[in-house]
Protein backbone atom coordinates (compact mmCIF):
# COMPACT_ATOMS: atom_id res chain seq x y z
CA UNK A 1 0.00 0.00 0.00
CA UNK A 2 1.40 3.38 -0.94
CA UNK A 3 2.19 6.08 1.62
CA UNK A 4 0.23 9.32 1.23
CA UNK A 5 1.95 12.59 0.32
CA UNK A 6 0.58 16.11 0.37
CA UNK A 7 -0.10 17.89 -2.89
CA UNK A 8 2.64 20.41 -2.14
CA UNK A 9 5.20 17.61 -1.69
CA UNK A 10 4.12 16.14 -5.03
CA UNK A 11 4.75 19.54 -6.61
CA UNK A 12 8.19 19.71 -4.96
CA UNK A 13 9.01 16.21 -6.23
CA UNK A 14 8.05 17.10 -9.79
CA UNK A 15 10.17 20.25 -9.70
CA UNK A 16 13.13 18.39 -8.22
CA UNK A 17 12.99 15.67 -10.90
CA UNK A 18 13.03 18.41 -13.54
CA UNK A 19 16.17 19.93 -12.03
CA UNK A 20 14.39 23.07 -10.78
CA UNK A 21 16.14 22.98 -7.42
CA UNK A 22 15.31 26.45 -6.14
CA UNK A 23 11.62 26.10 -6.93
CA UNK A 24 11.59 22.62 -5.38
CA UNK A 25 13.13 23.93 -2.15
CA UNK A 26 10.52 26.69 -2.02
CA UNK A 27 7.77 24.11 -2.52
CA UNK A 28 9.16 22.04 0.37
CA UNK A 29 9.10 25.09 2.65
CA UNK A 30 5.57 25.83 1.51
CA UNK A 31 4.55 22.26 2.38
CA UNK A 32 5.97 22.72 5.86
CA UNK A 33 4.19 26.05 6.23
CA UNK A 34 0.95 24.23 5.40
CA UNK A 35 1.57 21.76 8.21
CA UNK A 36 3.30 18.91 6.35
CA UNK A 37 5.95 17.57 8.73
CA UNK A 38 6.25 14.13 7.12
CA UNK A 39 9.41 12.15 6.45
CA UNK A 40 8.85 12.84 2.75
CA UNK A 41 9.25 16.60 2.94
CA UNK A 42 12.35 16.40 5.14
CA UNK A 43 13.99 13.64 3.06
CA UNK A 44 13.34 15.54 -0.17
CA UNK A 45 14.64 18.78 1.30
CA UNK A 46 17.79 17.03 2.55
CA UNK A 47 18.52 15.76 -0.95
CA UNK A 48 18.04 19.21 -2.46
CA UNK A 49 20.27 20.81 0.17
CA UNK A 50 22.92 18.15 -0.36
CA UNK A 51 22.94 18.94 -4.07
CA UNK A 52 23.77 22.53 -3.17
CA UNK A 53 26.59 21.43 -0.82
CA UNK A 54 24.71 22.59 2.29
CA UNK A 55 25.91 19.63 4.34
CA UNK A 56 24.92 20.70 7.85
CA UNK A 57 21.43 21.66 6.71
CA UNK A 58 21.07 18.38 4.81
CA UNK A 59 22.15 16.47 7.92
CA UNK A 60 19.54 18.28 10.01
CA UNK A 61 16.70 17.63 7.56
CA UNK A 62 17.50 13.95 6.97
CA UNK A 63 17.84 13.42 10.73
CA UNK A 64 14.33 14.78 11.22
CA UNK A 65 13.03 12.54 8.41
CA UNK A 66 14.47 9.49 10.17
CA UNK A 67 12.93 10.62 13.45
CA UNK A 68 9.57 10.80 11.69
CA UNK A 69 10.05 7.32 10.22
CA UNK A 70 13.07 5.09 11.05
CA UNK A 71 12.41 3.13 7.83
CA UNK A 72 12.84 6.14 5.52
CA UNK A 73 15.61 4.75 3.31
CA UNK A 74 16.14 7.86 1.10
CA UNK A 75 16.79 9.92 4.24
CA UNK A 76 19.53 7.51 5.35
CA UNK A 77 21.11 7.83 1.91
CA UNK A 78 21.10 11.64 2.05
CA UNK A 79 22.37 11.63 5.63
CA UNK A 80 25.22 9.23 4.87
CA UNK A 81 26.31 11.19 1.81
CA UNK A 82 26.16 14.45 3.77
CA UNK A 83 28.36 13.02 6.53
CA UNK A 84 30.81 11.61 3.98
CA UNK A 85 31.10 14.82 2.00
CA UNK A 86 31.39 16.96 5.09
CA UNK A 87 34.22 14.75 6.38
CA UNK A 88 35.50 14.18 9.88
CA UNK A 89 32.32 12.44 11.07
CA UNK A 90 33.17 8.86 10.18
CA UNK A 91 31.73 7.26 13.32
CA UNK A 92 28.33 8.75 12.49
CA UNK A 93 28.74 7.82 8.85
CA UNK A 94 29.44 4.18 9.70
CA UNK A 95 26.28 4.03 11.81
CA UNK A 96 24.13 5.55 9.05
CA UNK A 97 25.34 3.22 6.31
CA UNK A 98 24.96 0.26 8.63
CA UNK A 99 21.37 1.31 9.31
CA UNK A 100 20.64 1.72 5.59
CA UNK A 101 22.08 -1.75 4.92
CA UNK A 102 19.65 -3.11 7.49
CA UNK A 103 16.67 -1.15 6.17
CA UNK A 104 17.42 -2.20 2.56
CA UNK A 105 19.58 -5.37 2.82
CA UNK A 106 19.82 -5.87 -0.94
CA UNK A 107 21.13 -2.35 -1.59
CA UNK A 108 24.66 -2.94 -2.86
CA UNK A 109 25.65 0.72 -2.59
CA UNK A 110 24.89 0.72 1.14
CA UNK A 111 27.56 -1.94 1.69
CA UNK A 112 30.01 -0.16 -0.61
CA UNK A 113 29.51 3.12 1.26
CA UNK A 114 29.74 1.32 4.61
CA UNK A 115 33.12 -0.03 3.57
CA UNK A 116 34.33 3.41 2.53
CA UNK A 117 33.21 4.86 5.86
CA UNK A 118 34.96 2.05 7.75
CA UNK A 119 38.17 2.69 5.78
CA UNK A 120 38.00 6.43 6.49
CA UNK A 121 37.60 5.58 10.17
CA UNK A 122 40.67 3.29 9.95
CA UNK A 123 38.75 0.01 10.32
CA UNK A 124 40.41 -1.69 7.37
CA UNK A 125 39.29 -5.28 7.97
CA UNK A 126 35.67 -4.22 8.45
CA UNK A 127 35.87 -2.15 5.26
CA UNK A 128 37.12 -5.11 3.24
CA UNK A 129 34.35 -7.32 4.67
CA UNK A 130 31.73 -4.76 3.61
CA UNK A 131 33.08 -4.57 0.04
CA UNK A 132 33.18 -8.34 -0.21
CA UNK A 133 29.56 -8.42 0.94
CA UNK A 134 28.72 -5.94 -1.82
CA UNK A 135 30.36 -8.24 -4.37
CA UNK A 136 28.41 -11.19 -3.00
CA UNK A 137 25.22 -9.25 -3.74
CA UNK A 138 26.48 -8.12 -7.14
CA UNK A 139 29.69 -9.70 -8.49
CA UNK A 140 29.73 -7.03 -11.23
CA UNK A 141 29.87 -4.04 -8.87
CA UNK A 142 32.89 -2.05 -10.12
CA UNK A 143 33.06 0.42 -7.26
CA UNK A 144 33.53 -2.30 -4.64
CA UNK A 145 36.31 -3.73 -6.81
CA UNK A 146 37.94 -0.31 -7.10
CA UNK A 147 37.76 0.09 -3.32
CA UNK A 148 39.40 -3.30 -2.77
CA UNK A 149 42.13 -2.35 -5.25
CA UNK A 150 42.77 0.93 -3.41
CA UNK A 151 42.96 -1.00 -0.12
CA UNK A 152 45.48 -3.41 -1.67
CA UNK A 153 47.50 -0.45 -2.93
CA UNK A 154 47.65 1.05 0.56
CA UNK A 155 48.70 -2.23 2.10
CA UNK A 156 50.89 -3.98 -0.47
CA UNK A 157 51.71 -1.61 -3.31
CA UNK A 158 50.78 -1.16 -6.96
CA UNK A 159 51.95 -4.58 -8.17
CA UNK A 160 49.36 -6.28 -5.97
CA UNK A 161 46.65 -3.69 -6.60
CA UNK A 162 46.92 -3.50 -10.39
CA UNK A 163 44.94 -6.69 -11.19
CA UNK A 164 42.08 -5.32 -9.09
CA UNK A 165 42.09 -2.04 -11.01
CA UNK A 166 42.05 -3.99 -14.28
CA UNK A 167 39.16 -6.15 -13.12
CA UNK A 168 37.20 -3.11 -11.93
CA UNK A 169 37.75 -1.46 -15.30
CA UNK A 170 36.41 -4.53 -17.10
CA UNK A 171 33.27 -4.38 -14.95
CA UNK A 172 32.75 -0.67 -15.65
CA UNK A 173 30.14 -0.23 -18.43
CA UNK A 174 31.57 3.14 -19.46
CA UNK A 175 34.36 1.37 -21.33
CA UNK A 176 31.88 -0.25 -23.72
CA UNK A 177 30.27 3.17 -24.13
CA UNK A 178 33.56 4.44 -25.53
CA UNK A 179 33.73 1.81 -28.28
CA UNK A 180 30.22 2.60 -29.52
CA UNK A 181 30.78 6.35 -29.29
CA UNK A 182 33.90 5.98 -31.43
CA UNK A 183 31.92 3.84 -33.87
CA UNK A 184 29.33 6.62 -34.20
CA UNK A 185 26.47 4.97 -32.34
CA UNK A 186 24.73 7.62 -30.24
CA UNK A 187 22.56 6.65 -27.24
CA UNK A 188 19.51 7.81 -29.21
CA UNK A 189 20.27 5.51 -32.14
CA UNK A 190 21.09 2.63 -29.78
CA UNK A 191 17.64 2.82 -28.18
CA UNK A 192 15.45 2.97 -31.29
CA UNK A 193 13.21 -0.03 -32.07
CA UNK A 194 14.75 -2.28 -34.69
CA UNK A 195 12.85 -3.76 -37.65
CA UNK A 196 12.28 -7.51 -37.65
CA UNK A 197 14.77 -8.03 -40.49
CA UNK A 198 18.08 -6.38 -41.25
CA UNK A 199 18.33 -3.92 -44.16
CA UNK A 200 19.40 -5.42 -47.46
CA UNK A 201 22.04 -2.81 -48.26
CA UNK A 202 25.47 -3.12 -46.71
CA UNK A 203 25.65 0.15 -44.76
CA UNK A 204 22.32 -0.54 -43.16
CA UNK A 205 23.41 -4.05 -42.17
CA UNK A 206 26.52 -2.77 -40.46
CA UNK A 207 24.53 -0.15 -38.53
CA UNK A 208 22.02 -2.85 -37.59
CA UNK A 209 24.87 -5.11 -36.39
CA UNK A 210 26.31 -2.28 -34.30
CA UNK A 211 22.99 -1.80 -32.49
CA UNK A 212 22.70 -5.56 -31.89
CA UNK A 213 26.21 -5.61 -30.41
CA UNK A 214 25.31 -2.68 -28.16
CA UNK A 215 22.37 -4.72 -26.91
CA UNK A 216 24.75 -7.64 -26.29
CA UNK A 217 23.29 -9.79 -29.08
CA UNK A 218 26.76 -10.75 -30.24
CA UNK A 219 25.62 -13.77 -32.24
CA UNK A 220 23.09 -11.76 -34.23
CA UNK A 221 25.69 -9.06 -34.85
CA UNK A 222 28.28 -11.67 -35.92
CA UNK A 223 25.96 -13.12 -38.57
CA UNK A 224 25.45 -9.71 -40.16
CA UNK A 225 29.13 -8.80 -39.99
CA UNK A 226 30.13 -12.11 -41.51
CA UNK A 227 27.90 -11.42 -44.51
CA UNK A 228 29.42 -7.95 -44.86
CA UNK A 229 32.97 -9.32 -44.74
CA UNK A 230 32.11 -11.92 -47.38
CA UNK A 231 31.29 -9.01 -49.69
CA UNK A 232 34.13 -6.68 -48.64
CA UNK A 233 36.86 -8.41 -46.58
CA UNK A 234 38.87 -5.21 -46.09
CA UNK A 235 36.30 -3.11 -44.23
CA UNK A 236 37.85 -1.77 -40.98
CA UNK A 237 34.39 -1.04 -39.52
CA UNK A 238 33.27 -4.65 -39.78
CA UNK A 239 36.64 -5.93 -38.59
CA UNK A 240 36.58 -3.65 -35.54
CA UNK A 241 33.13 -4.95 -34.62
CA UNK A 242 34.43 -8.51 -34.88
CA UNK A 243 37.36 -7.57 -32.64
CA UNK A 244 34.95 -6.09 -30.11
CA UNK A 245 32.88 -9.29 -30.12
CA UNK A 246 36.03 -11.33 -29.49
CA UNK A 247 36.92 -9.04 -26.56
CA UNK A 248 33.49 -9.54 -25.02
CA UNK A 249 34.02 -13.30 -25.23
CA UNK A 250 37.52 -13.12 -23.69
CA UNK A 251 39.10 -14.32 -26.96
CA UNK A 252 42.02 -11.91 -26.58
CA UNK A 253 44.41 -13.34 -29.17
CA UNK A 254 41.70 -13.32 -31.83
CA UNK A 255 40.77 -9.74 -30.92
CA UNK A 256 44.38 -8.64 -31.32
CA UNK A 257 44.68 -10.33 -34.72
CA UNK A 258 41.47 -8.83 -36.11
CA UNK A 259 42.14 -5.35 -34.70
CA UNK A 260 45.62 -5.37 -36.24
CA UNK A 261 44.10 -6.33 -39.57
CA UNK A 262 41.67 -3.41 -39.35
CA UNK A 263 44.52 -1.02 -38.54
CA UNK A 264 46.54 -2.28 -41.49
CA UNK A 265 43.69 -1.03 -43.65
CA UNK A 266 43.11 2.22 -41.72
CA UNK A 267 45.82 3.02 -39.18
CA UNK A 268 43.72 5.77 -37.58
CA UNK A 269 40.41 3.94 -37.25
CA UNK A 270 39.50 4.71 -33.64
CA UNK A 271 37.27 1.69 -32.79
CA UNK A 272 40.07 -0.63 -33.94
CA UNK A 273 42.59 1.30 -31.82
CA UNK A 274 40.29 0.85 -28.85
CA UNK A 275 39.96 -2.90 -29.41
CA UNK A 276 43.70 -3.39 -29.83
CA UNK A 277 44.53 -1.37 -26.72
CA UNK A 278 41.85 -3.13 -24.65
CA UNK A 279 43.13 -6.52 -25.79
CA UNK A 280 46.72 -5.63 -24.93
CA UNK A 281 45.58 -4.34 -21.52
CA UNK A 282 44.14 -7.77 -20.74
CA UNK A 283 47.64 -9.23 -20.97
CA UNK A 284 49.78 -8.02 -18.01
CA UNK A 285 53.01 -8.37 -19.99
CA UNK A 286 51.78 -6.10 -22.76
CA UNK A 287 51.31 -2.86 -20.78
CA UNK A 288 53.84 -0.99 -22.87
CA UNK A 289 51.99 -1.93 -26.06
CA UNK A 290 48.68 -0.92 -24.48
CA UNK A 291 50.14 2.45 -23.48
CA UNK A 292 51.30 3.16 -27.04
CA UNK A 293 47.92 2.28 -28.52
CA UNK A 294 45.91 4.20 -25.93
CA UNK A 295 48.20 7.19 -26.35
CA UNK A 296 47.34 7.18 -30.05
CA UNK A 297 43.65 6.80 -29.22
CA UNK A 298 43.71 9.73 -26.75
CA UNK A 299 45.31 11.89 -29.44
CA UNK A 300 42.83 10.73 -32.09
CA UNK A 301 39.79 11.23 -29.82
CA UNK A 302 40.84 14.00 -27.40
CA UNK A 303 37.25 14.86 -26.45
CA UNK A 304 36.53 11.35 -25.15
CA UNK A 305 37.34 11.25 -21.39
CA UNK A 306 37.46 7.44 -21.27
CA UNK A 307 40.24 7.41 -23.87
CA UNK A 308 42.40 9.39 -21.43
CA UNK A 309 41.42 7.07 -18.57
CA UNK A 310 42.49 3.99 -20.52
CA UNK A 311 45.79 5.66 -21.35
CA UNK A 312 46.27 6.55 -17.68
CA UNK A 313 45.54 2.99 -16.56
CA UNK A 314 48.15 1.61 -18.93
CA UNK A 315 50.65 4.10 -17.49
CA UNK A 316 49.80 2.89 -13.97
CA UNK A 317 50.90 -0.58 -15.04
CA UNK A 318 54.22 0.92 -16.13
CA UNK A 319 54.47 2.84 -12.83
CA UNK A 320 54.65 6.13 -14.72
CA UNK A 321 52.59 7.86 -12.08
CA UNK A 322 53.05 11.53 -12.96
CA UNK A 323 52.04 10.90 -16.60
CA UNK A 324 49.09 8.82 -15.40
CA UNK A 325 47.97 11.66 -13.13
CA UNK A 326 48.05 14.10 -16.04
CA UNK A 327 45.89 11.79 -18.16
CA UNK A 328 43.42 11.25 -15.31
CA UNK A 329 43.18 14.99 -14.70
CA UNK A 330 42.44 15.54 -18.39
CA UNK A 331 39.62 12.99 -18.15
CA UNK A 332 38.19 14.75 -15.09
CA UNK A 333 38.38 18.10 -16.87
CA UNK A 334 36.26 16.62 -19.64
CA UNK A 335 33.84 14.80 -17.31
CA UNK A 336 34.09 15.54 -13.60
CA UNK A 337 31.53 12.82 -12.77
CA UNK A 338 33.68 9.99 -14.17
CA UNK A 339 34.00 7.62 -11.22
CA UNK A 340 36.75 5.56 -12.83
CA UNK A 341 38.98 8.59 -13.28
CA UNK A 342 38.41 9.65 -9.66
CA UNK A 343 39.54 6.26 -8.37
CA UNK A 344 42.53 6.39 -10.68
CA UNK A 345 43.57 9.76 -9.31
CA UNK A 346 43.18 8.37 -5.79
CA UNK A 347 45.56 5.55 -6.70
CA UNK A 348 48.16 7.98 -8.05
CA UNK A 349 47.91 10.19 -4.98
CA UNK A 350 48.44 7.18 -2.72
CA UNK A 351 51.67 6.31 -4.53
CA UNK A 352 52.82 9.87 -3.76
CA UNK A 353 51.79 9.67 -0.10
CA UNK A 354 49.01 12.24 -0.58
CA UNK A 355 46.42 10.36 1.49
CA UNK A 356 44.06 13.26 2.19
CA UNK A 357 43.72 14.04 -1.52
CA UNK A 358 43.23 10.36 -2.31
CA UNK A 359 40.44 10.10 0.25
CA UNK A 360 38.81 13.21 -1.19
CA UNK A 361 38.79 11.67 -4.70
CA UNK A 362 37.18 8.49 -3.35
CA UNK A 363 34.47 10.59 -1.68
CA UNK A 364 33.83 12.47 -4.92
CA UNK A 365 33.60 9.15 -6.77
CA UNK A 366 31.02 7.98 -4.21
CA UNK A 367 28.94 11.10 -4.66
CA UNK A 368 28.92 10.98 -8.44
CA UNK A 369 28.26 7.25 -8.49
CA UNK A 370 25.09 7.60 -6.41
CA UNK A 371 23.98 10.54 -8.57
CA UNK A 372 24.59 8.51 -11.75
CA UNK A 373 22.45 5.68 -10.43
CA UNK A 374 19.63 8.04 -9.50
CA UNK A 375 19.73 6.15 -6.24
CA UNK A 376 17.92 8.72 -4.14
CA UNK A 377 14.89 8.63 -6.42
CA UNK A 378 14.89 4.85 -6.61
CA UNK A 379 14.79 4.64 -2.82
CA UNK A 380 12.30 7.50 -2.59
CA UNK A 381 9.88 5.87 -5.04
CA UNK A 382 10.27 2.52 -3.34
CA UNK A 383 9.54 4.14 0.02
CA UNK A 384 6.52 5.97 -1.41
CA UNK A 385 5.14 2.66 -2.65
CA UNK A 386 5.16 1.36 0.90
CA UNK A 387 8.45 -0.55 0.92
CA UNK A 388 11.73 0.26 2.60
Amino acid sequence: MSVGRSSQVLIAEALARQGQTTAAVEACFQARAEGDDSAFVHALLSELLLGGDFYDEAIAESTVAIERDPDCAPAYLALGLAYDRRGGMWDQSVLVWHELAEVVPDLVTAHVQLGEAFMAANFEDEAIDAWRRALELDPKEPRAMYDLAVAALKKEGMATALPGFRRAGELDPTQDDLFFALAGLTPELASIPLPTTAPAEREGRLAFALVLARREDLFGAADLVRASLDETPDDPRALALVAYAYLKQEAVNEAIAVALRALQIDARYEPALYCLGAAYAKRPGLNRHAARVFSALAKAAPAQPMAHVLFAESLLGLQQFSQAAAAYRRAVELERTLVRARFGLAAVYLTEGRHAEADWEVRRAAYYDTRRQGLFWKLYDRYAEGGA
